[in-house]
């Protein structure tokens, strides 16, 4: 079924191919009309986690040919109860019901080299620093008062590349050094968790991990972000810990109060002991984040070799570092062998071809396309986003849409969605410029040999 194929498509985009290929992809496909998609699911598990996570999106997105919207019919082979605005209990009573199966904890590595000794403090992360310091001992000078339970949760916050799993894995290495009971756990790793238990049956076993420590650590706890039953299992092992006094310490991409689609009372809890930011850092402050971290792995480089690396990779603080031990691990072969220090500009290029590749093709987004586009034919970008269907507007749209297609892969409802405009309009588009770009009397391929460069220009200077 077309219709159901292209917004599986569309869904990897959001939630990921593994996902889609474990919980949606297993439906069974029982029979279809024009209005109404039959699936048979795995189990009654399987169900709720697709009422909780894709019902409001299949509503949105999955229409037929007339673009009119298809109502999705779940069952399963063993019967379920009627639902229930409470899915976790729902479910787990379900689930202990039933034979109990093997259920495994899973668990986030940390990373060696995130220490609070080698943590780039600047002036927007002293604090924060030094309250995290405070509670692992690890600085005996501090001016925060020994007893911390005032500060209970200590959240963080701050934009990617700030620096806020660094610190938390570094106050995780700090405190199992003390011997201290610590669990350091993205949320998106306790999600999983909640779902591995519900299914398998041993919510007590879950329960038990992540309840009986003396300090829990949650990396980005905005992606509870509409996932209703991790927040009623989170709001209680919240609860758990801060009623017999056990530090929780918190990261989030903003604070608590911009929090999107988490319960009003787990915010509110978010909220009962210190908030604190981080900031990016600047390009000096990076340039000693980079030297800490070759330090660490005994790696030197000369000072343009840092720079390139700066320019290339700074977009996303995560691909740097991946640069940096990309380079590390690389450049141990036969064919440089030659000290790290002496390492050229040209030899990185040649190292990191194709870490460099992708990180160019990731600055190119659907946004820069149209803004492209907009500027050769003279007109604005909203212009092309907008309802006008003047030659002037309309043929710079369809220009835009193909290379959306052509140059990122967007999938054809993922173009609609971005232009506001319907599956087979897009379809038309697309193959409107592809046509005349095949005919020869046609200037279209010309412009879009110009276009071309100008996106790879754009790309380049990214």
């Amino acid at each position: 079924m077309q219709a159901w194929q292209q917004f599986l498509t569309v869904l990897e985009s959001d939630l990921g191919a593994d996902t889609v290929q474990k919980w949606l992809r297993s439906l069974k496909v029982v029979h279809f009309d024009a209005g109404n998609l039959y699936l048979e699911a795995v189990d009654s598990f399987q169900i709720s986690w697709f009422e909780e996570h894709i019902r409001a999106k299949a509503r949105k997105h999955l229409v037929n040919n007339n673009f009119n919207p298809i109502k999705i019919h779940l069952s399963c082979s063993t019967p379920i109860e009627p639902e229930n605005s409470d899915i976790v209990a729902s479910v787990e009573q379900k689930s202990l019901s039933s034979v109990k199966s093997h259920f495994e904890l899973l668990v986030d590595t940390l990373d060696p080299h995130a220490l609070l000794d080698n943590f780039i403090v600047t002036e927007t992360s002293k604090m924060i620093y030094e309250l995290v310091c405070s509670i692992s001992g690890f600085k005996k000078a501090s001016p925060f008062p020994a007893e911390l339970g005032q500060f209970n949760p200590i959240y963080v916050y701050g934009p990617s590349g700030s620096g806020k799993s660094h610190l938390l894995m570094g106050l995780t290495h700090a405190l199992k050094q003390k011997q201290v009971t610590t669990c350091y756990v993205k949320m998106e790793t306790f999600t999983e968790n909640v779902v591995a238990a519900i299914r398998s049956g041993n919510m007590q076993d879950f329960r038990r991990a992540y309840r009986n420590v003396d300090v829990l650590i949650v990396d980005d706890v905005h992606i509870l972000s509409k996932k209703t039953a991790t927040q009623e299992e989170f709001f209680h092992t919240f609860n758990t810990l801060h009623t017999i006094g056990k530090q929780i310490v918190l990261s989030a991409n903003c604070a608590p109060a911009f929090l999107q689609d988490i319960e009003p009372r787990l915010v509110s809890r978010f909220e009962w002991g210190i908030a604190l930011p981080l900031g990016t850092l600047n390009k000096d402050e990076l340039i000693r984040m980079i030297e800490s971290r070759l330090s660490t792995l005994e790696f030197p480089l000369n000072k343009k070799v840092i720079e390139f690396l700066l320019e290339t990779f700074s977009y996303h603080l995560k691909s740097l570092h991946k640069a940096i031990e990309a380079l590390v691990l690389r450049s141990h072969t036969a064919k440089y062998t030659i000290k790290s220090i002496t390492l050229r500009e040209t030899d990185v290029k040649e190292i990191l071809s194709d870490l460099i590749a992708q990180t160019k093709q990731q600055l190119l987004n659907p946004q820069k396309i149209v803004q492209s586009v907009a500027e050769h034919y003279g007109i604005k970008s909203e212009d092309i986003l907008g309802k006008s269907q003047s030659q002037d507007c309309a043929v710079p749209r369809q220009i835009a849409m193909y290379l959306c297609r052509n140059r990122l892969k967007m999938p054809y409802t993922q173009i609609g969605q971005f232009f506001k405009r319907d599956h087979s309009t897009v379809i038309s588009s697309v193959n409107n410029i592809k046509d005349k770009r095949e005919d020869q009397e046609s200037e279209m391929d010309g412009i879009l040999r110009i276009l071309g460069k100008k996106l790879e220009s754009l790309v380049d200077a990214g």
